[in-house]
């Protein structure tokens, strides 16, 4: 009986380990398991979670790509009747301020660096000039419409403010204006002088400085200041023998600008 017992003891669990091998086959010890894992210290840049908000100061600086905008202003001019002084020495300080004339444009910004953006733009802006204002007896008024076509390579300061939005930069350029000047005169004229013919179209480099501030992730405002050098002398219309220096004119603009969400690359 004994060996009867050990030998169908045997057959049952020669029976019973296909069986069991099968059943776990089928249904493995992992499939249960809890599916709970503990969440990982690391963040899923695809998860729901929403990443850090980066800073106004980022937004600033290290968006490049193509933006669009305008400015809007005053434009002035130093030439032999608009200087504020006698003696018309061309000198920022010797504008008439009183002529202020409005300056709009428009551009389009193209920042490829961090550090650097070239802008292609279109200004108008209207200048004009009193003797009067000066105190000249000699009587002779100006005015003139500018057309400016300009392209400016831009330079950024690296600031290092965070959480700071301002970009601060410097520009210079080449641009062509077309002007059409008006010249006043009294009957008759205080001295003789003569109508030399000019060209219409000139040549000018453009030079100033601005900064922008971002209001939001894709506006920004902004003040500039540009001086254009001219290379001759009939900004106002004429011009006389012992004239100092070349006329030239400049704009003062609030800017404000998009950026195109299209285009916008982060750096």
């Amino acid at each position: 009986m004994k060996y009867f017992n050990l030998f169908c003891f045997g057959i049952v669990l020669l029976l019973f380990i296909p069986y069991e091998s099968q059943a776990q086959s089928l249904f493995p010890l992992s499939s249960k398991r809890s599916s709970f894992q503990p969440p990982s210290q690391s963040r899923n840049p695809g998860g729901s979670r929403r990443p850090i908000a980066p800073s106004l100061r980022s937004l600033a600086t290290e968006k490049l790509g193509w933006e669009v905008g305008g400015n809007i202003g005053t434009s002035y001019s130093l030439t032999d009747v608009s200087g504020s002084s006698i003696d018309q020495r061309p000198s920022f300080l010797n504008t008439q301020w009183n002529t202020l004339s409005l300056n709009v444009a428009g551009y389009g910004r193209y920042r490829f660096h961090e550090l650097f953006a070239v802008t292609a733009s279109f200004n108008y802006g209207r200048v004009n000039g009193a003797d009067s204002i000066a105190g000249r007896s000699r009587n002779f008024y100006f005015k003139n419409n500018i057309l400016e076509l300009a392209v400016l390579y831009e330079v950024y300061a690296p600031l290092s403010i965070p959480n700071f939005p301002l970009s601060v930069y410097g520009f210079l350029g080449l641009a062509a204006f077309y002007h059409n000047p008006d010249l006043t005169v009294p009957n008759p004229a205080p001295f003789d002088f003569t109508w030399d013919e000019y060209s219409k179209i000139q040549p000018a480099i453009p030079m100033g400085i601005g900064f922008n501030y971002a209001v939001t992730r894709d506006i920004k405002i902004g003040y500039e200041v540009g001086w254009r050098k001219t290379f001759f002398d009939y900004l106002d219309g004429f011009t006389r023998p012992w004239s100092k220096g070349s006329d030239s004119y400049y704009f003062a603009s609030l800017t404000f600008s998009y950026f195109l969400p299209d285009q916008r690359r982060i750096w």
